[in-house]
């Protein structure tokens, strides 16, 4: 532990100390996964005069800075400040200082009159969660992010609790049970967070809702007061009733006042005055208007009310989620549509009641589209969903957004009638339109489309109606200092304009923090994928701004992307994978980048008067408008995306630079040679094809191993058969063969299969085994849904915590092992869920049977996933070094899977994590990356594969057919591979792992994509 020179400090942040701070960083990098950037002097001059912090407090020994914590406006949500970064250098981790800022950006929220502090942080942070939750924070139970939100300001500031704390001090007297976990006490919908304390004679408990972000009950030693509502979703323009219960404690009567009056939102109205001697219930009646579905980012309509004890005042909130009896949401599964052809789209109608109810649903005449019938009727169980088709034909293309009439009929005979709207948008080759749909403001040109998401203005565009692209454009900033203010504001106005072969899509922003400020947004769209964005910023008021500026923040997933540094084209590889923040901005000389991959070509281009520079994960288009007088207008540079408009970077360099440029002409052949049977059985032939896909005929002499056979041109075939005996051959048998033909020579290798011996099962103390004489395979389902053992040849494979699940890293719990599970489903929600497990056997589609693993899990708790059942199989030939994995869907519990993607990890660990690496082509001779040692982020390329130092054994991991990518990740802790794929299918193409000691091209491992089952 570091000895400390002196007592440590907090104080606030001046570019003095900025040397210091950017050694803190430099100094800091073991504890963010071991990350090898260096930061300056004057970028984070630069960072923290960009910043919107309100105060930024530094913690110092001596002179030099050792602790890091900021303090902003939350602009996800109202009513918060917000800790956007905290930092503690690693060698002064222990001595609490990490409390000492978190404490003091704590007591400036007080101060300053804001109710909450929330900040962000990763599940498996063991070390800090504690200390957030000792300081009054409360850990958010979601998916998407590891959220915590503290209430301790609004406790300090409630007039009713100020004489409480006079007698507590929150800190010490928190009698709070704290666990590295998410928190909540769940009933009804509802989630509540709940402080105590207790110090000698003198207690006092509060309740948070989560929803409304407050105080629900208080409980002293004079009273329990109490808001209750029977449920958390109320349905739209139904009445329910709310009830504040009041129970005397003490021994003297108390006064009790309460009003509350409803909002836009929710209607009510209420008053009372009375005295309580024992208890008293107030009871008043409510409804909730039909709105926007509240997001799970921010604070849900909620009653309040004014309390008032013995003068002392409080505010009671319980927030609500508004619902109609069924949520509808249609689809379309193409990408482009075509006129006067029978098609259909998917309805998918979710029952929010708690019974079993039959909906019956009325679509209207629209000229956009004729249907086979203008109703549907289904019968949707309780909570549960149903997709059906909707049987069509498209007369003309454009936005579907038809107002459906809809009747819910529960058991009863009761009949419920609403309305909603649902969206569909028919795509055609050069038909220009926009539509706004519940979440998003879209246009869209030819494949084309662009939808800027509501609730943050995040921008997305893309040829294609997936739900994750790798490329988009984030909330627009004005500053300085740039403010995230335009997040969480409505614009003043949206509108669309069709040209002539463009459409645009025109959002305009009222700033309330540069007052008179306006900013108007332009989207432009193209039909062959080229997109043009640019803002213009008008002072209507009367104030002068004597220093504005523009900022666009880029968000991309970039793969084999090139970049212009140094007045050189310099190419980053897609293996370890690229992030802005990896440039130095002093090292760009040109105003465009250009990326590869399976996403297609995307290119970025923006004027040569603009500034652009990484921010962390961000890449910052800047333009300065300098001072603006009352009327004064300023016009941002245009900045143009290449969704494969331009297929080339040379093309694209020259498109940006605006010069012309000659195409050069690029050739390339095919021959495909292959075995027509992978997997060859014992005392079976082995037979061999060479095709070409050229038009042309075979001409010249084929070689497999010994075997010589010419093939004239003048037998005219395009494809040729070879027969070999197959003595000889080993488990993993590598044929080379070589075609010389008319003036070229083709060197092929294939790969061939040959089983022998038997695979055996057992189970042990909870687990399943099974075992091909070569691999060894564990999993007990009891413990976590995946295969936690992998041993080869006596060497274990897998890293991971059986029988007892452990925090490792970034995650809490962690397992390890190898699974597949729906993409965005935390380790949390996994292990809510059900599983089982058994020993399998399985035929692929050429007929050889393979034994494994089958893991069956049925989701029953998740909201989202509830009643969708899948199978994990993990299965292996006899005495073949190859493991195929697969996933299959049962039962998608009337789930429309087509946009779901779908992820496999696996974590390796050896004796020793440092005893592995992983190899990659990197179109050099190759990369060696060691495990353990610094965080490395990798994309594997098709010859990649990981070595262990104990075993001359190479492990190779293929992804499947569907794979969207396949990457490796290690940090000083751990080793991951990844697969991701989409997940419409009931049936997922396998994936392998496969352990040889040659060194094997992913050519060559791609052929074992043919077994399929």
């Amino acid at each position: 532990m570091k000895h400390l020179n002196k007592v440590i400090e907090i104080k606030k942040y001046h570019e003095g100390l900025a040397e210091q701070v950017a050694k803190m960083w430099n100094l800091s990098r073991d504890g963010w996964g071991g990350d090898t950037r260096v930061m300056t002097e004057d970028e984070v001059k630069k960072k923290e005069a960009n910043s919107d912090n309100i105060e930024l407090y530094l913690a110092l020994d001596g002179d030099e800075v050792v602790g890091y914590c900021g303090l902003s406006e939350y602009k996800e949500d109202t009513g918060a400040l917000y800790i956007p970064l905290l930092n503690v250098r690693p060698d002064y981790q222990g001595h609490k200082i990490g409390k000492k800022l978190v404490l003091q950006a704590l007591e400036k929220t007080v101060e300053l009159g804001w109710p909450r502090l929330d900040l962000y942080t990763w599940a498996g942070n063991t070390k800090a969660v504690p200390l957030y939750k000792k300081c009054g924070f409360f850990w958010e139970d979601r998916d998407d992010s590891t959220h915590l939100m503290n209430f301790i300001p609004q406790v300090l500031n409630t007039p009713l609790l100020k004489p409480i704390f006079e007698r507590l001090d929150w800190y010490d007297a928190s009698t709070r049970l704290i666990e590295v976990k998410p928190d909540g006490i769940k009933g009804n919908g509802f989630t509540f967070y709940e402080y105590s304390w207790q110090n000698g004679n003198t207690y006092a408990r509060i309740q948070f809702e989560r929803t409304s972000r407050g105080i629900s009950l208080i409980e002293t030693d004079d009273f329990i007061l109490q808001m209750k509502l029977a449920d958390h979703e109320v349905i739209h323009e139904e009445e329910r009733e709310f009830e504040i219960k009041i129970v005397n404690k003490g021994t003297e009567p108390l006064s009790l006042k309460a009003s509350g009056t409803g909002n836009d939102r929710i209607h009510y109205d209420f008053t009372t005055d009375i005295i309580v001697d024992h208890e008293s219930t107030i009871s008043a009646a409510f409804t909730v208007q039909k709105g926007e579905e509240p997001s799970v980012w921010r604070t849900h309509p909620s009653i309040d009310a004014k309390v008032w004890i013995n003068g002392l005042e409080c505010e009671l909130k319980l927030g609500v989620f508004p619902i109609n009896p069924a949520k509808i949401e249609a689809s379309y599964s193409g990408n482009l549509c075509f006129l006067n052809k029978a098609t259909s789209i998917d309805v998918e109608i979710t029952n929010n009641l708690k019974e079993e109810a039959v909906f019956h649903l009325c679509f209207p005449v629209d000229q956009l589209v004729v249907l086979q019938n203008q109703n549907i009727e289904v019968s949707v169980p309780a909570r549960g969903r149903k997709t059906v088709a909707m049987p069509l034909t498209v007369k003309q293309h454009g936005f579907y957004k038809p107002v459906l009439m809809i009747t819910a009929k529960k058991e009863d005979g009761q009949e419920l009638t609403f309305e909603q709207e649902i969206t569909v948008a028919f795509k055609g080759p050069g038909e220009r339109f926009g539509g706004e749909s519940k979440d998003f403001w879209h246009i869209f040109n030819g494949q084309g489309q662009i939808n800027v998401r509501k609730r943050d203005l995040l921008t997305t565009a893309a040829k294609n109606t997936k739900k994750q692209q790798p490329f988009a454009f984030l909330t627009p900033k004005l500053g300085k200092p740039y403010s995230l203010e335009f997040t969480k504001k409505k614009p003043t106005s949206v509108r669309w304009e069709t040209n002539d072969s463009s459409i645009d899509l025109i959002i305009t922003l009222e700033s309330t923090e540069m007052d008179g400020l306006f900013l108007t947004q332009t989207y432009r769209l193209f039909g062959d994928g080229m997109l043009q964005t640019w803002a213009e910023a008008e002072n209507t008021g009367s104030v002068v701004h004597p220093d504005v500026a523009f900022s666009q923040p880029v968000y991309h997933e970039m793969e084999e992307v090139y970049f212009p540094l140094d007045d050189q084209v310099v190419h980053f590889s897609g293996n370890r994978i690229m992030e802005f923040g990896d440039l130095d901005a002093k090292s760009i000389t040109g105003n465009w980048y250009f990326s590869e991959g399976p996403s297609g070509p995307i290119g970025l281009a923006w004027a040569e008067t603009s500034n652009a520079a990484p921010e962390g994960w961000q890449f910052m288009i800047e333009d300065q408008f300098g001072k603006m007088e009352p009327g004064a207008k300023a016009l941002s540079g245009k900045i143009t995306l290449s969704l494969g408009a331009i297929q080339h970077v040379d093309e694209f360099i020259a498109f940006a630079q605006q010069t012309p440029f000659k195409k050069k002409l690029e050739t390339s052949s095919e021959l495909n040679f292959h075995a027509d049977q992978l997997v060859i059985q014992p005392d079976k032939e082995v037979s061999f094809t060479l095709k070409t896909f050229r038009n042309s005929y075979l001409d010249g002499s084929l070689t497999v191993e010994n075997e010589t056979q010419v093939i004239s041109s003048d037998l005219e075939k395009t494809s040729f058969s070879l027969t070999l005996e197959s003595e000889g051959l080993e488990a993993v048998s590598i044929i080379e063969a070589d075609f010389n033909g008319n003036g070229t020579e083709t060197a092929f290798r294939e790969m061939l299969l040959s089983p022998s011996g038997l695979v055996s099962s057992d189970t042990f103390d909870g687990s399943f085994i099974v075992d091909n004489g070569i691999i060894r395979l564990k999993a007990d389902p009891d413990f976590y849904p995946g295969v936690y053992s992998m041993n080869v040849n006596g060497q274990e494979w897998f890293d991971h915590s059986y029988p007892e699940l452990t925090a490792k890293s970034w995650w809490n719990p962690w397992a390890g092992g190898m699974k597949t599970a729906p993409y965005g489903i935390n380790t949390f929600s996994m292990l809510k869920e059900s599983s089982t497990a058994s020993v399998v056997e399985l035929s692929d589609r050429e007929g050889n049977k393979w034994t494994g693993l089958a893991i069956n899990t049925e989701f029953k708790e998740h909201k989202q996933w509830k009643g969708v059942r899948y199978v994990q199989y993990y299965v292996m030939l006899p005495g073949i070094p190859v493991v195929a994995s697969f996933a299959e869907v049962k039962d998608n519990g009337r789930k429309n899977l087509a946009h779901e993607l779908w992820i496999t990890d696996l974590f390796l660990g050896g004796d020793e994590l440092t005893d592995l690496s992983i190899s990659v082509h990197d179109r050099q001779p190759g990369h060696t990356y060691h495990a353990g040692s610094q965080e490395i982020p990798l994309r594997l390329d098709g010859d990649s594969f990981i070595g262990m130092d104990r075993t001359r054994d190479k492990l190779y991991f293929i992804p499947n057919n569907d794979s969207v990518l396949a990457e490796a990740y290690t940090n000083k802790e751990v080793l991951q591979l990844v697969s991701k794929h989409q997940g419409d299918f009931a049936k997922s193409a396998p994936l392998f792992l496969l352990f040889d000691e040659r060194k094997l091209t992913g050519d060559l491992l791609k052929k074992l994509r043919r077994v399929q089952f």
